[in-house]
């Protein structure tokens, strides 16, 4: 089970956003994602690996470099998502290939588990 308020941090990430569009239209590599938004590679590698980790994107085939390395290609699972706001309450509605949509209501409010630490 993925953990929703993880889940929401991660779909409010402007790179990932990018990279979910991006790997929307067409399989992309990690180095072409880097390369077209400016990220740096491990960073890229980073976002990519927690997008697949939260089943947001997966490895969509692979592909070799003229001398002979094999690298993969990401395809984005998301179909859509829609963000809405009321009160105090942020609600998602996630919409993955193949899967019931999802519904993550987080309390604006309420403290992350980050900020219970806090005394």
């Amino acid at each position: 089970m993925v953990d929703k308020h993880a889940l929401t941090l991660v779909l409010m990430d402007e790179y990932n956003l990018k990279i979910l569009a991006a790997s929307a239209i067409k399989p992309v590599s990690v180095r072409e994602i880097a390369y077209r938004f400016d990220i740096p590679l491990a960073s890229a590698y980073r976002k990519i690996k927690e997008l697949e980790s939260m089943g947001l994107i997966k490895v969509d085939g692979t592909r070799l470099t003229p001398d002979g390395k094999r690298y993969k290609l990401y395809r984005s699972q998301v179909e859509n998502f829609e963000v809405s706001y009321h009160k105090d309450k942020l609600k998602i509605k996630l919409h993955i290939k193949w899967q019931e949509p999802q519904i993550i209501e987080r309390d604006i409010l309420s403290p992350t588990p980050q900020e219970n630490l806090i005394h």
